[in-house]
């Protein structure tokens, strides 16, 4: 009992001093854009936040939020945003950054069901809290975080078997940002793979027989009993996954349905159609970035650009270096003016561009598709299924490697997409510690190496867009190496994180366990490698009470029975 309170007493206020540290600087930042935006030629507020509030102004006057041109979102944005109309223009970012606060909160619950010691978990929301990505992206107005908070609190219902309420929120999520539609296989692989485990089908570890006494069919009874016994144990186990996959759709489709009666195919094309076919032309991280740019470049030089330049009045907006209004318009910029190239450097952008513009205009022809980025969706596709197979036992694991894989290799990469993936490598931290395939030294060069990547990136795209330089082949190269850095973190991640990469070193400190968690006690038992982090779906296992703990593998933080419960 002692250990419990000293467990709930200083981690939590340990944790928490970290959420209200944070909660001060984003409130300092909030006011830091006022001043900012009011005083200073560059702007502190992001493009998009002026989009959302210009949409929520017209749903404030009865209108639609798609009148605002480049509004590609759901009607539920600026739903959320009124405020700004009605009450203080900061107060969509006020928003985002209490979703930032309870982003913080719900990884830290989910860390501690994973028996995540405290300073571990005091350290990965210091992590997603004072990123140098999620630390300004909620005050500068973004609401990806709104979707990331969706997501964790899939989690949360997913960790406490609450199934039907996590299809709700997944529904919900792919209705506000569609690229969590990428997450399904993975949740529903998981939620087959749990309820086979209580169904005493499979057996907890991969490629282990069943524990347990109620196996399906395997033991010595009849055929016929066994059999229609093993059936009904396979239908129980596939309900949590059915239940999971029909409220995700009828929350989706209620969704859609509602707003496309209030605003008819506008809603479709803007929130959904344009992202599954949106093709960039302006600078950003995606290898296919260029090419798109050279289609455009020949299109100019022959004239048929003309016909298209007047549906295209609005051109994309860019926000900042590598940060895109979303609006992808499909209109190509013009070619660079001679007079633009400052430098002889500068002057390489068109020189290549002539070169290589023959050279792609022969590929193109010799390929099946007018459009050969449209292979895109291949990779991404392999990469997602491949992945799911691999790490759905351990959801967070599996829905990183999925998000940084997809966005690594999408037709449009900007930074704003960066979060999707970097809110999900804070759960990660307990089994990167408590892993040995990968040396931590790697790991952090890699982490470095990914920073560095970036920076030269931003360089050549800080000479395109701030000097009016034509450098787009510096910025393409630049891409090319910032997608084989990212492929490299991949890899080393899926290496590190793999079931066994930590099973092998758990199995040799859990062999000492005993002595040494006696001789070191304190709240940190689990020790310092997190030997005995659980995967989500242990964790999920006996959050529910359906597993007991191994004898000689301590309780996560905050752990009760089923029968202290019932006490």
């Amino acid at each position: 009992m002692a250990s419990r309170s000293a467990e709930s007493g200083p981690s939590t206020m340990r944790t928490w001093h970290v959420i209200l540290l944070a909660a001060v600087v984003r409130a300092v930042l909030i006011c830091w854009a006022e001043y900012q935006d009011s005083r200073m030629a560059v702007k502190y507020t992001d493009i998009d936040y002026v989009v959302f509030t210009d949409a929520a102004r017209f749903v404030a006057t009865g209108g639609s939020p798609y009148q605002r041109a480049t509004y590609r979102y759901s009607p539920l944005l600026a739903y959320l945003v009124l405020p700004n109309i009605w009450l203080h223009p900061a107060f969509g970012k006020v928003l985002f950054s209490a979703a930032d606060l309870l982003v913080a909160a719900a990884l830290a619950h989910l860390l501690r069901a994973a028996g995540a010691p405290p300073r571990l978990r005091a350290i990965a929301t210091a992590a997603w809290l004072f990123n140098p990505y999620t630390a300004t992206i909620s005050t500068r107005g973004s609401c990806d975080v709104l979707s990331v908070l969706l997501l964790l609190g899939l989690l949360v219902m997913l960790l406490h078997g609450a199934d039907v309420a996590a299809g709700a929120l997944y529904g919900l999520a792919v209705h506000f940002r569609i690229y969590p539609v990428i997450y399904g296989p993975a949740v529903v692989l998981f939620l087959l793979r749990r309820a086979a485990v209580r169904q005493g089908l499979i057996g907890l570890r991969a490629g282990s027989s069943s524990a347990t006494s109620g196996g399906g069919g395997s033991s010595t009874r009849g055929a016929s009993g066994g059999s229609n016994r093993g059936l009904r144990h396979w239908a129980r186990a596939v309900r949590p996954a059915a239940a999971f996959c029909l409220a995700a759709a009828a929350t989706f489709v209620a969704l859609g349905a509602a707003f496309y009666y209030l605003y008819g195919h506008a809603f479709l094309n803007e929130a959904f159609l344009h992202h599954l076919g949106r093709k960039d032309p302006r600078h950003n991280f995606s290898p296919y970035y260029y090419p798109i740019y050279l289609q455009g470049y020949a299109a100019a030089e022959s004239g048929a650009s003309s016909s298209s330049s007047s549906s295209s009045s609005s051109s994309s907006s860019v926000n900042g270096a590598g940060m895109t209004g979303g609006d992808g318009a499909a209109v190509m910029p013009p070619p660079p003016r001679p007079g633009q190239e400052a430098t002889a450097a500068a002057g390489l952008g068109p020189a290549a561009a002539r070169l290589l513009q023959p050279l792609w205009g022969a590929a193109v022809r010799l390929l099946p598709l007018q459009e050969p980025w449209r292979l895109a969706a291949a990779p991404q596709a392999a990469a997602l299924m491949a992945l799911s197979a691999a790490y759905h036992a351990d959801l967070p694991v599996a829905w990183l490697l999925q998000t940084w894989s997809f966005v690594t290799l999408n037709k449009v990469v900007t930074a704003q997409y960066f979060v999707w993936y970097l809110c999900l490598l804070p759960l990660a931290l307990p089994a990167l510690a408590a892993q040995s395939a990968v040396p931590a030294a790697a790991l952090a060069g890699a982490g470095a190496l990914w920073v560095a990547a970036q920076l030269h990136w931003l360089g050549w795209a800080y000479q395109l867009e701030m000097k009016g330089r034509s450098v787009h082949v510096g910025v393409w190269a630049a891409g090319l190496l910032f997608q084989i850095v990212n492929t490299l973190v991949i890899v080393m991640l899926a290496r590190a994180l793999k079931p066994t990469a930590r099973a092998a070193k758990a199995k040799a400190q859990n062999a000492d366990a005993a002595g040494a968690e006696e001789e070191e006690g304190g709240e940190d038992g689990l020790g310092e490698g997190g030997a005995g982090v659980l995967s989500f779906l242990e964790a999920s296992l006996r959050v529910q009470g359906a597993q007991a703990p191994p004898a000689q593998q301590p309780l996560p933080a905050g752990f009760v029975s089923p029968e202290r419960k019932q006490q």
